[in-house]
C-alpha cells in the first residue's frame, strides 16, 4: 500500500511523539525531576522527588533552589555563578546533596537541563536526576575504613610485576624511605638478598599476578638495614572483567610483638629444657607432657597422654576432698604452688616442686592447665636427714644447757662465798689492826716502865752505896755502931735484891718488848696478808662475776642456737 508523503510525514511525528511521551513516562516514574524557572525557583516537583525529600509540592512551589542546598554550597565559588550560567543555557551535571525537609540530606546524581523557549531564550531549567544517597554512603564508608587503615596501618600498592606504584606515611615511616626513593622501584629492595633471588619469592609474585591472595607474617629490611617483622596481607585487586591489575598490601610492624614472643617462647624453652612440663584439661586429663617430665616419672609419652593426673597420685590422697577441691579450684582459674609427693610408674615416691598454672582463653576463661615442676627428691632426703640431726643437736643443747645452768648456779653460789670471805677477811683484818695497836700501846707501857726499872735500880745502888758508906761509919763507932752496921747490912743486902729484881725485871721488860716488837711485825705482816687475801677475794668474786655474766650469755647464746634449730626443723619439715 502506497501513502502519500504528508500521511508518512504525519506517521512519523506522531511515532516519535509516541516515543516521546513514553521516554517521559519512564523518566517520571524512576527518576526525580525538578522543574524551575530561570532565576531559580521552583515550578513543580515530580512525586519521586517529593518522596526523596519529605516535602509537598505546596512546600516547594515559588520557592527558591537555594532551601535545598546546604550553607557550606551556598556559600561556594561553584554556586555564585550557578543560575547565571544556566540562564545563559549552559547545564550543569553532577552529584548534589540535597537538604531533606526532616534536616537531613540525600544525595542525587542528574543534571540541570535549560530549556530553550521562544527567540532564542531559556524558558525554564529541569533538573533530571537519580537517588544515590546509598552508593554515596557506601563510598563515604569505604572511604572512612581505607582512611582508617591508612591511619594505623602501612599500605603499598604495587604493579602485578612487584614495582612500587605508591605508598602510604605509615609504611616509609616502617621502612625508613621517602616515597621518591620507593616508587618505580621493585619490593625485593625490602627483602634479604638471598631470599630476593630465591625461587620461592619469585613463585611468591607469581600466585599474587594469578589473583591468588597471600597473607603472614614475613621478614623485611628497613633502609639501614636493620631488620623488622610485618604482619600483612597481599591482596590482587580485579576489574571489571575479574582480572588482577594491581596489588594492595595491609602490613603492620609486629617487630616488638615478635621479639616479646620469642623471648616468651625461649623462657618456655628454656623452661622445658630445665623443668618438668606438663599440660592438662580442667578435667584433669593430660594433654602434652615434656621429656623431663617422663624421665622424672619412669613413663613414656603414650602411657600417660590421655590419662587422668590421679595416675601420678596415692589412692588415699585421689578419693579426699582434698584432691576433688584441688582441680575445682584450678577449673576456677585458682593458681596453686608447693610441693607435693607423686608416684612414679613403678610405685617410687617422688617428690616435686610445682606450679599448677590456670591457662585463660581470650575471653578470659580458663581452658587449660600448665604445670611446672622440678624433682626435690633428693632434697626432700637432705633436708629429713638435717631433721634428724637437728632434732640430736637439740637434745645436745638441752643437756649443755642444763651444764650451763648447773654452772652458772656453782658461780653464783661461788660469788656468794667469796663476798662472805671477803667480808670476814675484812673483819679479820680490823681486829688486826685493833691488835696491832694495843701492842703498840704494850710497848709504849713498856717504855715507861723499863724508866721506872732504870730509877729502881738507880735508887737501889744508891742504896747499897749508902749503906756501904754506913757499915763503914759503924765499923769506926766501934760497939756503938753494931746495931747500926747490922742495919745498914741489911739494907744493903735488900738493895742488892732490889737491883737483881729490877735487872731481872728489865730483862724481861727487854724480852717482852722484843717479843712486842716482833708481835706487832708479824701483826702488820698478817694484815698485810689479810689485806692481799681481800683483794685476791675481790678479784675471786670479780671473775666469778665474769664467769656468771659469761655463763649467762652462753647460756642465752645457746637458747637462740635451739631457736634457730626449732626454726630450721620446722622449715625443713614444711611441705
Amino acid at each position: 500500500m502506497h501513502l502519500p508523503a504528508d500521511r508518512l510525514g504525519a506517521l512519523a511525528a506522531a511515532s516519535r511523539s509516541d516515543v516521546a511521551s513514553a521516554v517521559l513516562a519512564a523518566i517520571e516514574a524512576t527518576q526525580a525531576t525538578l522543574e524551575f524557572d530561570v532565576a531559580g525557583h521552583i515550578v513543580h516537583a515530580n512525586a519521586r522527588f517529593l518522596e526523596l525529600t519529605g516535602y509537598t509540592l505546596d512546600e516547594l512551589a515559588g520557592r527558591h533552589h537555594r532551601v535545598l542546598c546546604t550553607s557550606e554550597y551556598l556559600g561556594s565559588a561553584d554556586y555564585a555563578d550557578f543560575w547565571e550560567e544556566l540562564a545563559a543555557g549552559a547545564g550543569k551535571g553532577g552529584t548534589y546533596r540535597i537538604v531533606r525537609k526532616a534536616g537531613g540530606a540525600c544525595w542525587l546524581q542528574g543534571m540541570f537541563v535549560p530549556v530553550p523557549g521562544g527567540g532564542g531564550t531559556i524558558a525554564q531549567v529541569i533538573m533530571i536526576a537519580t537517588d544515590v544517597t546509598q552508593a554515596k554512603l557506601r563510598n563515604a564508608d569505604f572511604e572512612g575504613k581505607s582512611r582508617a587503615v591508612n591511619r594505623v596501618q602501612a599500605v603499598i600498592e604495587f604493579e602485578l610485576t612487584g614495582k612500587v606504584l605508591d605508598a602510604n606515611d605509615n609504611f616509609l615511616d616502617v621502612m625508613g624511605y621517602g616515597i621518591d626513593e620507593v616508587r618505580g622501584q621493585h619490593h625485593r629492595m625490602f627483602c634479604e638478598p638471598a631470599f630476593a633471588h630465591s625461587a620461592e619469592y619469585q613463585a611468591f609474585w607469581e600466585r599474587l599476578g594469578r589473583g591468588e591472595f597471600n597473607t603472614g607474617e614475613y621478614r623485611r629490611v628497613t633502609k639501614s638495614g636493620k631488620d623488622v617483622w610485618i604482619l600483612a596481607s597481599y591482596n590482587p585487586i580485579f576489574d571489571a572483567d575479574g582480572k588482577p591489575v594491581k596489588v594492595v598490601k595491609y602490613a603492620a610492624d609486629i617487630t616488638e610483638r615478635k621479639r616479646l614472643s620469642e623471648e616468651i617462647r625461649g623462657k618456655l624453652d628454656a623452661l622445658g629444657r630445665s623443668q618438668a612440663v606438663i599440660e592438662f584439661d580442667l578435667r584433669g586429663n593430660v594433654l602434652t607432657v615434656n621429656d623431663n617430665f617422663l624421665r622424672t616419672m619412669g613413663y613414656v609419652h603414650d602411657e600417660v597422654v590421655g590419662q587422668h593426673h590421679s595416675m601420678f597420685c596415692d589412692e588415699e590422697l585421689v578419693k579426699s576432698a582434698t584432691y576433688r577441691n584441688f582441680w575445682a579450684d584450678l577449673a576456677a582459674g585458682k593458681f596453686q604452688s608447693g610441693r607435693f609427693q607423686r608416684r612414679g610408674k613403678h610405685g617410687a615416691a617422688i617428690w616435686i616442686q610445682a606450679t599448677y598454672n590456670p591457662i585463660l582463653d581470650i575471653d578470659g576463661k580458663v581452658y587449660k592447665v600448665v604445670k611446672f615442676a622440678m624433682d626435690v627428691t633428693a632434697q626432700v632426703d637432705r633436708e629429713e636427714k638435717v631433721t634428724a640431726r637437728v632434732r640430736d643437736i637439740a637434745a645436745v643443747l638441752a643437756e649443755l644447757t642444763g651444764s650451763i645452768n648447773a654452772i652458772a648456779q656453782s658461780a653464783r653460789h661461788s660469788t656468794a662465798l667469796a663476798g662472805q670471805t671477803q667480808a670476814e677477811a675484812g673483819s679479820g683484818g680490823a681486829l688486826l689492826t685493833r691488835a696491832k695497836d694495843a701492842m703498840e700501846a704494850i710497848q709504849r707501857s713498856s717504855a715507861d716502865v723499863r724508866d721506872i726499872i732504870d730509877t729502881i735500880s738507880e735508887i737501889a745502888s744508891q742504896t747499897h752505896l749508902l749503906a756501904f758508906n754506913a757499915a763503914i761509919e759503924a765499923a769506926r763507932a766501934g760497939e756503938h755502931g753494931a746495931g747500926f752496921s747490922v742495919v745498914a747490912n741489911e739494907v744493903r743486902k735488900l738493895a742488892e735484891k732490889s737491883a737483881l729484881a729490877a735487872r731481872e725485871i728489865g730483862k724481861l721488860i727487854t724480852q717482852t718488848v722484843g717479843r712486842v716488837d716482833e708481835g706487832t711485825r708479824l701483826t702488820g705482816d698478817v694484815e698485810a696478808a689479810f689485806e692481799r687475801i681481800a683483794g685476791a677475794v675481790a678479784k675471786t668474786s670479780e671473775s666469778i662475776a665474769l664467769i656468771d655474766g659469761s655463763t649467762q650469755a652462753q647460756a642465752d647464746s645457746t637458747r637462740n642456737v635451739a631457736a634457730l634449730l626449732e626454726d630450721l626443723e620446722r622449715v625443713a619439715t614444711e611441705r
